[in-house]
């Protein structure tokens, strides 16, 4: 829920009924627009303003009762409709009562000092500083979609800060160093960690039957090509046990999680003997054999930032993210796959699941003992690519806007190790040499669509670099 609030000028000789009028149009036209995508609070109806002569708040008494509704009413941020003059002082009790992410706006209308009230209370929120989101305040003059980007960055915030990952493994995997982490520090972007062995999920009761019936919905919804060897009934069918186990864990736990990472080597793809494939394929799907299901970002190998990665993306689109290896880079293109599986939503990007299933082949996989991966070339779309990193102690979010890429006969020719895996290619927004030196991880997700506002805007509420992989000074100040 976004609050929003409208504040006007103190002074009684500055009263003036034909601006009270024109501050209530306005602050009414902004919750009409954005009452379409989010549930808004208005604060100015809460304390009563529609029924008064001064619609804005006018007094420390009203910006401090103001605030008070909005920390008590679980808002995720608040717009200050600034669209003529206030004092600033106002807005900086109204802070410090709320202490919550804010945002500036004026609707640019010449005929009201709308920019004049913005920089002042700005320039106000840094100079005292009264707390973190004074100090990270974002300020937009008449653009709505920004406003709008805004209100999905803080929903998207909100959402994390209140949720769990539930980590099946502890990292580090394969001794990647990256992938072990100050998980008290993850905190300020994650709510907190569900930690278990990856033994609970094969410790689950697991009917036959609804492995039976999970089985016999693979066969029928995708092309599954046994091989004797790696692929077999029975492996298969150990892999359904391992993501039906999965899933009765994550039941308990639905309402608090955010996203779901697998470590799976080498206890499961060695020591069991089965790749956990079918956890990244079908956990962010809106589909399995029971019906319908809710999407949950997943990854693999106990990547906890490209779970914190792949839940910010899921929460800023509403879409299944992909999660998977920089297993290619030239100057022109980037391939991402993941080893064994990633969100089966990416075999045809589409919303019907009987299509994106119809695009899949289950066939034996290149490593562990026995299991199959799912097999798919995701269709050109354009894509938000992002990546929570540390380096130094210190975390940054990568991101960028991409191209996808048709994977051609000629891009397929040159695929050996891991041809079986799901493949998403999209071009390079630097050279080679340049995105090799900038990669803080081997991981990166995705969701379809433009979502870079709204990242910048993460980075800026989290108090965290963000870093546009498509603006070369980005790319050189961080590289510096």
């Amino acid at each position: 829920m976004i609050g929003i609030v409208t504040f006007t000028d103190p002074r009684p000789t500055a009263l003036s009924k034909e601006r009270e009028e024109a501050i209530k149009q306005k602050h009414n036209s902004l919750i009409k627009e954005l009452s379409n995508e989010f549930e808004v609070l208005d604060i100015n109806a809460v304390l009563g303003k529609y029924e008064r002569d001064i619609f804005g708040i006018n007094s420390i008494e009203e910006a401090i009762k103001a605030g008070r509704i909005a920390k008590s009413k679980d808002i995720s941020g608040v717009i200050l409709g600034l669209w003529h003059w206030t004092e600033s002082n106002l807005v900086t009790y109204f802070l410090k009562e709320a202490n919550l992410p804010v945002l500036l706006y004026s609707d640019g209308d010449p005929a009201w000092a709308g920019a004049t009230c913005v920089t002042s209370v700005g320039a106000s929120l840094w100079e005292s500083s009264v707390n973190e989101h004074a100090l990270r305040h974002s300020r937009v003059i008449g653009d709505v979609e920004l406003v709008k980007s805004w209100a999905r960055a803080v929903e998207a915030v909100s959402e994390l800060s209140r949720k769990r990952l539930l980590l099946f493994g502890s990292p580090y995997t394969l001794g990647m160093e990256h992938l072990m982490d100050d998980l008290p520090r993850l905190k300020e972007f994650i709510g907190d960690f569900i930690m278990l062995d990856q033994y609970v999920i094969l410790h689950q009761d697991v009917s036959e039957e609804d492995v039976e019936r999970f089985y016999g919905w693979l066969l029928e919804k995708t092309n599954v090509k046994f091989d004797e060897k790696m692929l077999t009934p029975d492996s298969l069918k150990r892999q359904i046990r391992i993501y039906l186990g999965a899933k009765k864990v994550w039941e308990r736990y639905k309402g608090e999680v955010a996203g779901v990472s697998i470590k799976c080597q080498p206890e499961l793809s060695e020591i069991y003997g089965t790749t956990a494939c079918l956890i990244p394929a079908l956990f962010p799907f809106n589909a399995d054999a029971f019906g319908e299901k809710p999407i949950v970002p997943a990854t693999c190998e106990g990547d906890v930032k490209g779970t914190i990665s792949s839940s910010l993306l899921y929460y800023l689109s509403g879409k299944p993210p992909l999660f998977g290896d920089i297993k290619y880079v030239d100057d022109e293109i980037v391939i991402i796959a993941n080893c064994g599986a990633s969100s089966l939503y990416y075999a045809k990007l589409s919303e019907d699941p009987e299509e994106n299933l119809r695009a899949v082949t289950i066939q034996g996989q290149c490593q562990g003992k026995s299991g199959g991966a799912l097999t798919y070339r995701t269709p050109p779309a354009e894509f938000t690519v992002a990546r929570l990193i540390r380096r130094n102690g210190e975390y940054y979010l990568l991101y960028f806007l991409a191209e996808g890429v048709e994977i051609t006969e000629e891009i397929e020719k040159k695929l050996k190790w891991g041809k079986q895996w799901p493949h998403t290619a999209i071009k390079n927004p630097l050279d080679a040499q340049e995105f090799i030196n900038v990669m803080g991880a081997n991981h990166l997700s995705l969701v379809p669509g433009d979502y870079t506002e709204e990242l910048k805007l993460v980075a800026k509420i989290w108090g965290i670099k963000a870093v546009d992989l498509a603006d070369p000074l980005d790319v050189r100040e961080f590289l510096l």
